[in-house]
Protein backbone atom coordinates (compact mmCIF):
# COMPACT_ATOMS: atom_id res chain seq x y z
CA UNK A 1 0.00 0.00 0.00
CA UNK A 2 2.94 2.56 1.05
CA UNK A 3 4.22 2.14 -2.57
CA UNK A 4 0.93 3.33 -4.19
CA UNK A 5 2.04 6.65 -4.62
CA UNK A 6 -0.91 7.86 -6.14
CA UNK A 7 -3.20 8.41 -3.47
CA UNK A 8 -0.05 11.22 -1.63
CA UNK A 9 0.07 12.82 -5.08
CA UNK A 10 -4.10 13.13 -5.07
CA UNK A 11 -4.34 14.13 -1.59
CA UNK A 12 -1.49 17.04 -2.07
CA UNK A 13 -3.13 18.11 -5.11
CA UNK A 14 -6.70 18.16 -3.99
CA UNK A 15 -5.69 20.09 -1.04
CA UNK A 16 -3.77 22.85 -2.66
CA UNK A 17 -4.80 26.59 -2.21
CA UNK A 18 -5.66 28.86 -4.84
CA UNK A 19 -7.44 32.47 -4.90
CA UNK A 20 -10.64 30.44 -6.37
CA UNK A 21 -10.45 27.15 -3.37
CA UNK A 22 -10.06 29.87 -0.66
CA UNK A 23 -12.96 32.39 -2.20
CA UNK A 24 -15.24 29.35 -2.76
CA UNK A 25 -14.26 27.57 0.62
CA UNK A 26 -17.76 27.80 2.35
CA UNK A 27 -16.25 26.01 6.09
CA UNK A 28 -17.09 28.00 9.01
CA UNK A 29 -15.82 27.97 12.18
CA UNK A 30 -18.56 26.24 15.12
CA UNK A 31 -16.86 28.09 18.01
CA UNK A 32 -19.24 26.24 20.77
CA UNK A 33 -17.70 22.91 19.37
CA UNK A 34 -13.58 24.30 19.29
CA UNK A 35 -11.47 21.56 20.71
CA UNK A 36 -9.81 21.68 23.85
CA UNK A 37 -6.32 22.38 23.95
CA UNK A 38 -5.44 19.35 26.47
CA UNK A 39 -6.19 15.23 26.56
CA UNK A 40 -6.90 14.97 30.50
CA UNK A 41 -7.21 11.23 31.34
CA UNK A 42 -9.82 10.85 34.35
CA UNK A 43 -8.80 7.42 35.69
CA UNK A 44 -5.39 6.98 35.17
CA UNK A 45 -2.37 7.82 38.08
CA UNK A 46 -0.33 11.05 37.41
CA UNK A 47 3.26 12.31 38.29
CA UNK A 48 4.15 15.72 39.30
CA UNK A 49 7.01 16.51 36.94
CA UNK A 50 9.31 19.26 39.00
CA UNK A 51 9.09 22.93 38.24
CA UNK A 52 12.59 23.29 39.30
CA UNK A 53 13.99 21.78 36.83
CA UNK A 54 17.58 23.65 35.82
CA UNK A 55 17.16 26.36 33.09
CA UNK A 56 18.82 25.54 30.21
CA UNK A 57 21.89 27.98 29.68
CA UNK A 58 23.70 26.72 26.75
CA UNK A 59 24.39 29.63 24.33
CA UNK A 60 21.33 29.21 21.44
CA UNK A 61 23.91 29.45 18.28
CA UNK A 62 25.45 26.63 19.94
CA UNK A 63 22.47 24.40 20.92
CA UNK A 64 21.28 25.06 16.91
CA UNK A 65 24.27 24.96 14.49
CA UNK A 66 25.25 21.41 15.22
CA UNK A 67 23.28 17.86 16.03
CA UNK A 68 24.70 16.05 19.45
CA UNK A 69 26.28 18.70 20.37
CA UNK A 70 29.78 17.71 22.84
CA UNK A 71 28.80 14.10 23.32
CA UNK A 72 31.85 13.46 25.18
CA UNK A 73 29.45 14.99 27.81
CA UNK A 74 27.18 12.97 27.85
CA UNK A 75 25.37 12.77 31.26
CA UNK A 76 22.62 10.41 32.69
CA UNK A 77 19.57 11.53 32.39
CA UNK A 78 16.78 11.98 35.44
CA UNK A 79 13.64 13.43 35.78
CA UNK A 80 14.45 17.04 36.01
CA UNK A 81 16.51 16.65 32.86
CA UNK A 82 13.35 15.20 31.03
CA UNK A 83 11.30 18.21 32.64
CA UNK A 84 13.45 20.93 30.99
CA UNK A 85 13.45 19.02 27.53
CA UNK A 86 9.14 18.88 27.60
CA UNK A 87 8.78 21.96 29.03
CA UNK A 88 10.85 23.82 26.50
CA UNK A 89 9.70 21.83 23.62
CA UNK A 90 5.66 22.10 24.78
CA UNK A 91 4.96 23.47 27.54
CA UNK A 92 3.10 26.78 28.31
CA UNK A 93 4.81 30.33 28.18
CA UNK A 94 1.96 32.62 27.48
CA UNK A 95 -1.26 33.77 28.43
CA UNK A 96 -3.30 35.72 26.86
CA UNK A 97 -6.54 37.01 27.79
CA UNK A 98 -9.12 38.20 24.40
CA UNK A 99 -12.81 38.60 25.17
CA UNK A 100 -13.32 37.23 28.15
CA UNK A 101 -11.42 34.20 26.76
CA UNK A 102 -7.86 32.64 28.03
CA UNK A 103 -5.66 31.04 25.52
CA UNK A 104 -2.40 29.35 26.57
CA UNK A 105 0.69 29.46 24.30
CA UNK A 106 3.05 27.17 23.84
CA UNK A 107 7.09 27.09 23.61
CA UNK A 108 6.78 25.65 20.32
CA UNK A 109 4.27 27.80 17.73
CA UNK A 110 1.23 25.68 16.16
CA UNK A 111 -1.14 26.33 13.11
CA UNK A 112 -3.65 28.47 14.27
CA UNK A 113 -2.36 28.09 18.07
CA UNK A 114 -4.82 24.80 18.33
CA UNK A 115 -2.13 22.62 19.28
CA UNK A 116 -3.29 18.94 17.88
CA UNK A 117 0.47 17.29 18.98
CA UNK A 118 0.65 15.39 22.27
CA UNK A 119 3.89 14.11 23.50
CA UNK A 120 4.09 10.30 25.25
CA UNK A 121 6.81 8.69 26.26
CA UNK A 122 8.47 5.39 27.61
CA UNK A 123 11.32 5.15 29.57
CA UNK A 124 13.35 2.35 31.59
CA UNK A 125 13.38 2.71 35.52
CA UNK A 126 14.94 6.25 36.58
CA UNK A 127 14.82 8.31 39.81
CA UNK A 128 11.83 9.15 40.84
CA UNK A 129 10.23 7.96 37.72
CA UNK A 130 9.26 4.07 37.36
CA UNK A 131 9.70 2.04 33.92
CA UNK A 132 6.46 2.68 31.87
CA UNK A 133 4.59 4.60 29.20
CA UNK A 134 3.12 7.59 29.73
CA UNK A 135 1.57 10.58 28.34
CA UNK A 136 2.64 14.33 28.93
CA UNK A 137 0.20 16.83 29.80
CA UNK A 138 1.47 20.61 29.76
CA UNK A 139 -1.43 21.94 31.10
CA UNK A 140 -1.10 20.82 34.23
CA UNK A 141 2.29 19.63 34.12
CA UNK A 142 2.45 16.03 34.71
CA UNK A 143 3.14 12.54 33.51
CA UNK A 144 0.00 10.08 33.31
CA UNK A 145 0.73 6.27 33.36
CA UNK A 146 -0.62 4.65 30.86
CA UNK A 147 1.43 1.28 31.26
CA UNK A 148 3.83 0.04 34.08
CA UNK A 149 7.23 -1.67 32.70
CA UNK A 150 10.18 -1.33 30.65
CA UNK A 151 8.55 -1.34 26.60
CA UNK A 152 11.95 -0.68 24.98
CA UNK A 153 11.84 -4.28 23.62
CA UNK A 154 8.57 -2.88 22.01
CA UNK A 155 9.94 -0.18 20.27
CA UNK A 156 12.70 -1.91 19.57
CA UNK A 157 10.66 -4.70 17.31
CA UNK A 158 8.05 -1.93 16.34
CA UNK A 159 11.40 0.34 14.60
CA UNK A 160 12.40 -3.05 12.91
CA UNK A 161 15.08 -3.63 15.22
CA UNK A 162 16.45 0.08 16.11
CA UNK A 163 19.52 0.37 18.06
CA UNK A 164 18.72 3.62 19.07
CA UNK A 165 15.71 3.02 20.62
CA UNK A 166 17.13 -0.29 22.77
CA UNK A 167 19.46 1.74 23.78
CA UNK A 168 17.62 5.03 25.11
CA UNK A 169 16.72 5.53 28.30
CA UNK A 170 13.56 7.67 26.90
CA UNK A 171 11.89 7.75 24.02
CA UNK A 172 9.17 10.23 23.35
CA UNK A 173 6.36 8.91 20.65
CA UNK A 174 4.50 12.18 18.75
CA UNK A 175 0.91 11.73 18.20
CA UNK A 176 -1.41 14.34 16.18
CA UNK A 177 -5.80 14.64 17.70
CA UNK A 178 -6.90 15.03 13.82
CA UNK A 179 -9.93 16.86 14.79
CA UNK A 180 -7.99 19.51 16.48
CA UNK A 181 -6.58 21.37 13.80
CA UNK A 182 -9.41 19.96 11.30
CA UNK A 183 -11.91 21.98 12.98
CA UNK A 184 -10.54 24.94 10.98
CA UNK A 185 -8.27 23.67 8.29
CA UNK A 186 -10.14 20.19 7.28
CA UNK A 187 -8.29 18.06 5.10
CA UNK A 188 -5.20 19.80 4.47
CA UNK A 189 -4.71 19.78 8.48
CA UNK A 190 -2.64 16.17 8.01
CA UNK A 191 0.02 18.54 6.18
CA UNK A 192 -0.42 20.68 9.66
CA UNK A 193 0.17 17.66 11.62
CA UNK A 194 3.62 17.56 10.55
CA UNK A 195 4.82 21.28 10.68
CA UNK A 196 3.34 21.20 13.89
CA UNK A 197 5.47 18.47 15.39
CA UNK A 198 8.11 19.61 13.76
CA UNK A 199 8.43 22.89 15.28
CA UNK A 200 8.58 20.95 18.10
CA UNK A 201 11.52 18.99 17.18
CA UNK A 202 13.34 21.45 16.05
CA UNK A 203 13.29 23.09 20.10
CA UNK A 204 13.92 19.09 21.04
CA UNK A 205 17.09 18.84 18.88
CA UNK A 206 18.07 22.19 20.59
CA UNK A 207 17.53 21.26 24.35
CA UNK A 208 19.34 17.65 23.57
CA UNK A 209 21.90 19.74 22.94
CA UNK A 210 21.55 21.94 25.48
CA UNK A 211 22.18 18.49 27.96
CA UNK A 212 24.39 16.94 25.59
CA UNK A 213 22.29 14.11 24.71
CA UNK A 214 22.12 12.49 20.94
CA UNK A 215 19.10 11.96 19.32
CA UNK A 216 17.18 10.31 16.35
CA UNK A 217 14.40 11.23 15.10
CA UNK A 218 12.70 8.05 13.85
CA UNK A 219 9.59 7.26 10.82
CA UNK A 220 10.13 3.89 10.36
CA UNK A 221 8.10 1.85 12.37
CA UNK A 222 4.84 -0.90 12.71
CA UNK A 223 2.20 2.24 13.00
CA UNK A 224 -0.17 -0.27 14.46
CA UNK A 225 2.26 -1.36 17.43
CA UNK A 226 3.11 2.29 18.28
CA UNK A 227 -1.08 3.09 18.58
CA UNK A 228 -2.17 0.11 20.26
CA UNK A 229 0.86 0.49 22.66
CA UNK A 230 -0.60 3.87 23.80
CA UNK A 231 -4.03 3.10 23.42
CA UNK A 232 -5.12 5.58 20.70
CA UNK A 233 -8.59 5.45 19.46
CA UNK A 234 -8.46 4.37 15.53
CA UNK A 235 -9.33 7.50 13.69
CA UNK A 236 -9.24 9.72 16.16
CA UNK A 237 -5.39 10.00 17.00
CA UNK A 238 -2.25 8.63 15.51
CA UNK A 239 1.42 8.54 16.13
CA UNK A 240 3.45 10.41 13.57
CA UNK A 241 7.17 10.13 14.59
CA UNK A 242 8.89 8.86 17.86
CA UNK A 243 12.38 10.83 18.72
CA UNK A 244 15.26 8.76 20.92
CA UNK A 245 16.66 10.46 24.10
CA UNK A 246 19.93 8.44 24.23
CA UNK A 247 23.02 8.77 26.48
CA UNK A 248 25.43 6.00 27.53
CA UNK A 249 22.63 3.33 28.45
CA UNK A 250 23.52 -0.24 27.79
CA UNK A 251 20.16 -1.75 27.46
CA UNK A 252 22.22 -5.90 27.88
CA UNK A 253 19.07 -7.69 27.80
CA UNK A 254 16.29 -8.37 25.43
CA UNK A 255 12.88 -10.28 25.94
CA UNK A 256 11.52 -10.76 22.59
CA UNK A 257 8.25 -8.56 22.36
CA UNK A 258 4.76 -10.48 21.63
CA UNK A 259 2.74 -7.57 20.40
CA UNK A 260 -0.78 -10.02 20.75
CA UNK A 261 -0.02 -9.65 24.60
CA UNK A 262 -0.10 -6.26 24.42
CA UNK A 263 -3.38 -5.56 26.44
CA UNK A 264 -6.05 -2.94 25.92
CA UNK A 265 -5.90 -0.15 27.78
CA UNK A 266 -9.26 1.48 29.33
CA UNK A 267 -8.83 5.07 29.50
CA UNK A 268 -11.50 7.40 30.44
CA UNK A 269 -10.90 10.16 28.64
CA UNK A 270 -12.50 14.10 28.75
CA UNK A 271 -13.98 14.52 25.12
CA UNK A 272 -11.93 17.48 23.73
CA UNK A 273 -15.33 18.97 22.17
CA UNK A 274 -19.11 19.74 23.16
CA UNK A 275 -20.81 18.07 20.15
CA UNK A 276 -19.82 15.65 17.26
CA UNK A 277 -16.60 15.93 15.28
CA UNK A 278 -16.47 15.86 10.98
CA UNK A 279 -14.89 13.32 9.91
CA UNK A 280 -12.26 13.98 6.72
CA UNK A 281 -11.52 10.73 5.11
CA UNK A 282 -9.11 12.06 2.61
CA UNK A 283 -7.08 12.38 6.15
CA UNK A 284 -7.28 8.70 6.57
CA UNK A 285 -6.83 7.39 3.51
CA UNK A 286 -3.03 9.03 3.05
CA UNK A 287 -2.37 8.34 6.44
CA UNK A 288 -3.07 4.91 6.65
CA UNK A 289 -1.68 4.10 2.68
CA UNK A 290 1.58 5.16 4.21
CA UNK A 291 1.48 2.34 7.35
CA UNK A 292 4.39 -0.24 7.83
CA UNK A 293 3.84 -3.62 9.40
CA UNK A 294 6.23 -5.69 9.16
CA UNK A 295 10.05 -5.77 10.07
CA UNK A 296 10.71 -6.04 6.30
CA UNK A 297 8.43 -3.10 5.24
CA UNK A 298 10.45 -1.43 7.49
CA UNK A 299 13.79 -2.39 6.82
CA UNK A 300 13.01 -1.59 2.94
CA UNK A 301 11.77 1.95 3.52
CA UNK A 302 14.83 3.14 5.71
CA UNK A 303 18.25 3.82 4.83
CA UNK A 304 19.93 0.42 4.25
CA UNK A 305 17.99 -0.64 1.24
CA UNK A 306 18.00 2.97 -0.41
CA UNK A 307 21.13 4.63 0.10
CA UNK A 308 20.51 5.21 -3.84
CA UNK A 309 18.01 8.20 -4.04
CA UNK A 310 20.55 10.79 -4.56
CA UNK A 311 18.84 12.96 -2.18
CA UNK A 312 20.42 16.62 -1.84
CA UNK A 313 23.74 16.87 0.19
CA UNK A 314 23.71 19.60 3.20
CA UNK A 315 27.28 20.19 2.88
CA UNK A 316 30.18 20.82 5.31
CA UNK A 317 31.10 24.58 5.29
CA UNK A 318 32.88 25.97 7.83
CA UNK A 319 30.27 27.61 10.13
CA UNK A 320 33.04 30.09 11.73
CA UNK A 321 33.05 32.04 8.29
CA UNK A 322 29.67 33.49 9.65
CA UNK A 323 29.81 35.99 12.65
CA UNK A 324 27.10 35.92 15.37
CA UNK A 325 26.12 38.89 17.15
CA UNK A 326 22.61 39.24 19.72
CA UNK A 327 23.25 35.74 20.51
CA UNK A 328 20.99 34.42 23.73
CA UNK A 329 21.15 31.40 25.68
CA UNK A 330 18.48 28.63 24.31
CA UNK A 331 16.24 28.94 27.47
CA UNK A 332 15.78 32.86 26.87
CA UNK A 333 15.43 32.60 23.33
CA UNK A 334 12.22 29.61 23.82
CA UNK A 335 10.25 31.86 26.06
CA UNK A 336 11.31 34.86 23.57
CA UNK A 337 9.77 33.00 20.76
CA UNK A 338 6.24 33.81 19.55
CA UNK A 339 4.86 34.80 16.48
CA UNK A 340 5.82 38.12 14.90
CA UNK A 341 2.27 40.06 14.01
CA UNK A 342 3.58 43.12 12.74
CA UNK A 343 6.75 44.03 11.28
CA UNK A 344 8.44 47.28 10.01
CA UNK A 345 9.79 47.94 6.68
CA UNK A 346 13.25 47.89 7.43
CA UNK A 347 16.22 45.89 6.18
CA UNK A 348 17.98 43.24 7.99
CA UNK A 349 21.56 42.49 7.88
CA UNK A 350 22.76 39.75 5.09
CA UNK A 351 24.85 38.44 8.39
CA UNK A 352 21.73 37.37 9.57
CA UNK A 353 19.86 36.28 6.45
CA UNK A 354 23.04 34.20 6.35
CA UNK A 355 23.04 32.75 9.49
CA UNK A 356 18.99 32.05 9.54
CA UNK A 357 19.44 29.91 6.38
CA UNK A 358 22.95 28.53 7.33
CA UNK A 359 21.83 27.11 10.89
CA UNK A 360 18.09 26.44 9.71
CA UNK A 361 19.19 24.07 6.83
CA UNK A 362 21.99 21.92 9.00
CA UNK A 363 20.82 18.14 8.82
CA UNK A 364 18.22 16.68 10.63
CA UNK A 365 18.92 13.43 12.41
CA UNK A 366 16.56 11.21 10.88
CA UNK A 367 16.89 7.40 10.83
CA UNK A 368 16.08 6.82 7.09
CA UNK A 369 18.76 9.22 5.32
CA UNK A 370 22.85 10.01 5.87
CA UNK A 371 23.00 13.23 8.34
CA UNK A 372 24.05 15.19 4.66
CA UNK A 373 21.39 14.54 3.05
CA UNK A 374 17.75 16.60 2.82
CA UNK A 375 14.20 16.59 1.65
CA UNK A 376 13.47 20.39 1.24
CA UNK A 377 15.00 23.55 -0.64
CA UNK A 378 15.25 26.62 0.47
CA UNK A 379 13.91 29.77 -1.82
CA UNK A 380 13.04 32.87 -0.69
CA UNK A 381 12.06 36.41 -1.70
CA UNK A 382 14.78 39.38 -0.65
CA UNK A 383 12.26 42.78 0.26
CA UNK A 384 14.74 44.65 2.43
CA UNK A 385 18.46 42.78 3.29
CA UNK A 386 21.26 45.56 3.65
CA UNK A 387 24.13 44.59 0.63
CA UNK A 388 21.64 42.21 -1.23
CA UNK A 389 19.65 42.91 -4.05
CA UNK A 390 15.86 42.85 -3.88
CA UNK A 391 14.51 39.68 -5.85
CA UNK A 392 14.06 36.05 -5.32
CA UNK A 393 16.73 33.19 -4.86
CA UNK A 394 17.36 30.43 -3.92
CA UNK A 395 19.89 28.67 -1.24
CA UNK A 396 22.57 26.49 -1.98
CA UNK A 397 23.41 24.00 0.95
CA UNK A 398 26.22 22.37 -0.61
CA UNK A 399 28.21 25.22 -0.89
CA UNK A 400 26.30 28.12 1.69
CA UNK A 401 25.87 30.39 -1.21
CA UNK A 402 22.80 32.25 -1.87
CA UNK A 403 21.94 32.51 -6.13
CA UNK A 404 19.69 34.96 -7.10
CA UNK A 405 16.92 33.56 -9.64
CA UNK A 406 15.16 37.27 -10.47
CA UNK A 407 15.96 40.78 -9.83
CA UNK A 408 13.53 43.32 -8.52
CA UNK A 409 11.13 44.11 -5.71
CA UNK A 410 8.45 41.30 -5.27
CA UNK A 411 7.02 42.90 -1.80
CA UNK A 412 3.43 42.57 -2.90
CA UNK A 413 3.98 39.05 -4.79
CA UNK A 414 5.81 37.94 -1.13
CA UNK A 415 2.41 38.52 0.43
CA UNK A 416 -0.14 37.27 -1.83
CA UNK A 417 1.74 34.58 -2.37
CA UNK A 418 1.25 33.72 1.51
CA UNK A 419 -3.05 34.59 1.00
CA UNK A 420 -2.60 38.19 0.20
CA UNK A 421 -1.50 38.46 3.69
CA UNK A 422 -0.29 42.09 4.48
CA UNK A 423 2.65 41.23 6.83
CA UNK A 424 3.93 38.87 4.84
CA UNK A 425 4.55 41.98 1.72
CA UNK A 426 5.92 44.09 5.01
CA UNK A 427 9.09 41.00 6.11
CA UNK A 428 12.31 41.36 5.13
CA UNK A 429 12.45 37.94 3.87
CA UNK A 430 9.51 35.18 2.65
CA UNK A 431 11.42 31.84 2.75
CA UNK A 432 9.63 29.40 0.58
CA UNK A 433 10.50 25.68 1.67
CA UNK A 434 10.20 23.23 -1.58
CA UNK A 435 10.81 19.68 -2.08
CA UNK A 436 11.31 17.46 -5.01
CA UNK A 437 7.94 15.30 -3.88
CA UNK A 438 7.43 13.04 -7.00
CA UNK A 439 11.27 11.92 -6.54
CA UNK A 440 11.03 11.28 -3.09
CA UNK A 441 7.78 9.93 -3.22
CA UNK A 442 9.14 7.11 -5.67
CA UNK A 443 11.87 6.27 -2.92
CA UNK A 444 9.81 6.50 -0.34
CA UNK A 445 6.05 5.67 -0.91
CA UNK A 446 3.11 7.45 0.87
CA UNK A 447 5.48 7.93 3.48
CA UNK A 448 7.99 10.27 2.51
CA UNK A 449 4.63 12.68 2.68
CA UNK A 450 5.00 12.57 6.21
CA UNK A 451 8.96 12.52 5.62
CA UNK A 452 8.81 16.10 3.47
CA UNK A 453 6.18 17.84 6.16
CA UNK A 454 7.85 17.15 8.76
CA UNK A 455 11.14 18.02 7.47
CA UNK A 456 9.66 21.06 6.77
CA UNK A 457 8.68 21.82 9.73
CA UNK A 458 11.76 21.34 11.52
CA UNK A 459 12.83 23.44 9.09
CA UNK A 460 10.44 26.66 10.10
CA UNK A 461 11.08 25.77 14.11
CA UNK A 462 15.04 26.30 13.21
CA UNK A 463 13.71 29.02 11.24
CA UNK A 464 12.44 30.55 14.03
CA UNK A 465 14.71 30.24 16.80
CA UNK A 466 17.63 31.55 14.55
CA UNK A 467 15.52 34.56 13.81
CA UNK A 468 14.67 35.29 17.63
CA UNK A 469 18.19 34.46 18.37
CA UNK A 470 19.14 37.06 16.57
CA UNK A 471 16.72 39.76 17.65
CA UNK A 472 14.68 39.17 14.51
CA UNK A 473 10.89 38.12 14.36
CA UNK A 474 9.31 35.42 12.40
CA UNK A 475 6.11 33.96 11.76
CA UNK A 476 4.50 31.12 9.76
CA UNK A 477 2.06 30.96 6.45
CA UNK A 478 0.18 28.81 4.27
CA UNK A 479 0.54 29.74 0.96
CA UNK A 480 -1.07 29.11 -2.74
CA UNK A 481 1.03 26.26 -4.15
CA UNK A 482 1.18 26.58 -7.19
CA UNK A 483 1.76 30.38 -7.37
CA UNK A 484 4.56 29.19 -5.03
CA UNK A 485 5.93 26.93 -7.87
CA UNK A 486 5.09 29.02 -10.77
CA UNK A 487 7.03 31.80 -9.35
CA UNK A 488 10.61 30.29 -8.84
CA UNK A 489 10.63 28.39 -11.89
CA UNK A 490 12.42 27.37 -14.14
CA UNK A 491 14.27 26.73 -11.10
CA UNK A 492 11.32 24.80 -9.16
CA UNK A 493 10.53 22.69 -12.08
CA UNK A 494 8.53 19.79 -10.67
CA UNK A 495 8.89 21.03 -7.00
CA UNK A 496 6.16 20.98 -4.58
CA UNK A 497 6.16 23.72 -1.64
CA UNK A 498 6.26 22.39 1.69
CA UNK A 499 5.58 25.38 3.95
CA UNK A 500 6.00 29.48 3.98
CA UNK A 501 7.77 31.71 6.73
CA UNK A 502 8.21 35.66 6.95
CA UNK A 503 11.10 37.27 9.06
CA UNK A 504 12.18 40.75 9.40
CA UNK A 505 12.21 43.84 12.16
CA UNK A 506 9.00 43.13 14.76
CA UNK A 507 7.00 46.45 15.00
CA UNK A 508 6.71 45.91 18.36
CA UNK A 509 8.63 44.57 21.63
CA UNK A 510 7.22 41.44 22.86
CA UNK A 511 7.36 40.45 26.88
CA UNK A 512 9.35 37.28 27.25
CA UNK A 513 7.17 34.04 28.40
CA UNK A 514 7.01 32.78 31.38
CA UNK A 515 7.38 29.15 32.87
CA UNK A 516 3.88 28.23 33.57
CA UNK A 517 3.65 24.20 35.32
CA UNK A 518 -0.26 24.05 35.92
CA UNK A 519 -2.94 26.38 34.37
CA UNK A 520 -5.88 24.21 34.42
CA UNK A 521 -8.43 24.06 37.23
CA UNK A 522 -11.26 21.61 38.40
CA UNK A 523 -13.59 22.78 36.55
CA UNK A 524 -11.31 21.21 33.54
CA UNK A 525 -11.74 17.96 33.97
CA UNK A 526 -15.70 17.82 34.53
Amino acid sequence: MNQNIKIAKQFHETTKHSPVTIYFNRHYLDWENKPFPFKLYLNKPKVNLPSTFPYPIEDSIECLKQTNLNLKKKKQVDLKTLSQILFFSAGITRKIKLNDNVYYMRAASATGALYPIEIYLTCQDLPNLDAGVYHFCPGDFTLTQLRKGDFRSALFTATGNNNKVFQAPITLIFTSISWRNSWKYQARSYRHWFWDAGVILANFLALCNNNHLSSEIILGYQDKLINNLLGLQDQKEVAIALASIENDCNFDYYNKFNSSELSALNCEIKPISKYEETVYPEIWKIHESSYLSTMKEITNWTLKNIDDRNLHNTGKVPYDKISIINTTNIGNLILQRGSTRRFLKKPITLNQLQTVLYLSSISVPFDFITNEQSLIDIYFIANSVTNLQSGMYYYNKLENNIEQLKEGDFREQSGHLCLDQKIFSDASVVFFLLSSMNKILKYLGNRGYRAIQLEGGICAGKIYLTSYSQGLGASGSTFYDDEVTETFLPHADQKSVIIAIGIGIPAYLAKSGKIYTNVLNKEDYS
